[in-house]
């Protein structure tokens, strides 16, 4: 027998619908122990992995007590960090599950289809494993340039929408050391603080700005959660949506000729505002962007939700 569909639901609600290894959304209900050695249908031997994780670990066992630890983990966690209200999951699988029929819903998705100004086709997105800079790996993106291209709260939206990323990262209009903390919910988060700012018209005693990513979807648009203190008690989120694409230009050689030089460009194309202090859930899975309810200082709760597709 397989397991019963309560018995995945309240898998799958137990891990918030993430793998309980790896973090990412889209869950499996793994046998630990297989059918065929005995293994039951019961919620004890079951466990959500990813499609990856299951084919990595799923079939060796000697990962079957690393399995467990891990999923009972991941499951105190869920419960620890969420015990004041759990209701926002059964809202948020509620709306993943008729986000596709909602015409309203349909005239927000958001797709990678800038154009080549030199081209009818769309730019092909940069492949994760082609690119230097990254959002969740070494090389990170320095986090002064995100905080650059999300732009100032007091504007009305990007003033400043790419950088050349492999000049820029790094460069001394982007400078300052950063540190890479421990994954959250899967997730590297890379922090810079301005107290270690060389360049004093950027230092502020206690400011900082971070981000971990959230997902990257199938066109290749980057999400991730963005927390920017200007040094006061406000912490300002965001979720910027990023984009990589390869590029071309003039550069002067020296000899002061021109010559044209391939390049990668970060763009930002979209943000979405969390306000300040939000504490939430954010999740990405089927296409769909998930913002959650907020149960941080200002308690926004179900006003602080939304739904946006990102495909």
């Amino acid at each position: 027998m397989a397991f019963s569909e309560s018995t995945k639901l309240s898998v799958q609600r137990a891990a918030h619908f993430h793998c309980c290894l790896c973090r990412s959304l889209g869950v499996e209900i793994h046998h630990v122990v297989p059918q065929s050695e005995g293994g039951g249908d019961e919620a004890d031997n079951a466990a959500p992995l990813c499609p990856s994780c299951h084919e990595t670990y799923g079939a060796n066992p000697i990962k079957r007590k690393f399995i467990r630890e891990a999923r009972d983990l991941w499951y105190e966690i869920c419960a620890n960090r969420y015990a004041g209200d759990a209701s926002w999951i059964e809202e948020i699988r509620t709306r993943l599950e008729s986000v596709a029929t909602k015409e309203d819903l349909n005239k927000l998705v958001i797709t990678n289809t800038v154009r080549s100004a030199v081209g009818s086709e769309p730019n092909t997105p940069v492949p994760w494993d082609a690119l230097k800079y990254s959002f969740e790996r070494e090389d990170f993106v320095h986090p002064l340039i995100l905080r650059e291209l999300i732009g100032w709260i007091s504007d009305s939206g990007s003033t400043i929408v790419a950088v050349d990323i492999g000049r820029a990262n790094r460069s001394n209009r982007f400078y300052g050391e950063y540190s890479v903390g421990q994954p959250k919910d899967g997730a590297r988060i890379v922090q810079w603080n301005g107290d270690d700012q060389v360049l004093e018209h950027l230092k502020r005693e206690g400011q900082w700005f971070r981000y971990s990513l959230i997902a990257i979807s199938s066109s290749g648009i980057h999400m991730v959660d963005c927390r920017d203190s200007g040094g006061g008690t406000g912490v300002f989120g965001t979720v910027g949506l990023f984009t990589f694409e390869r590029d071309s230009c003039l550069r002067p050689g020296d000899d002061g000729s021109l010559h044209v030089e391939n390049r990668i460009l970060l763009k930002i194309i979209g943000v979405i505002n969390l306000g300040d202090r939000y504490d939430g859930a954010i999740v990405y899975r089927n296409g769909t962007l998930v913002v959650g309810p907020d149960t941080g200082p200002f308690k926004r709760g179900a006003e602080a939700v939304k739904v946006i597709a990102v495909r």
